[in-house]
């Protein structure tokens, strides 16, 4: 998968599935790292906090469900 195309899929590290959100390149996304959201908020309370995590350990998920 290119660099552009992992924005918005969703990746399993270790046991938390998370989506992509960055990218090396993108500002402060250090190399062979992906910024990855687990759902988190920073103390704030409306920030989203991504975590960096390199991609050796990312395993993209082929799919998902929908619920509404």
């Amino acid at each position: 998968m290119t660099t552009g195309n992992v924005l918005g899929q969703f990746v399993r590290v270790g046991s938390d599935v998370g989506v992509i959100v960055g990218y090396h390149g993108m500002p402060d996304v250090p190399e062979d790292h992906y910024a990855i959201w687990y759902g988190q908020v920073a103390a704030d309370g409306s920030t989203p906090l991504a975590r960096t995590v390199p991609v050796e350990y990312c395993v993209f998920v082929d799919r998902h469900a929908l619920y509404h």
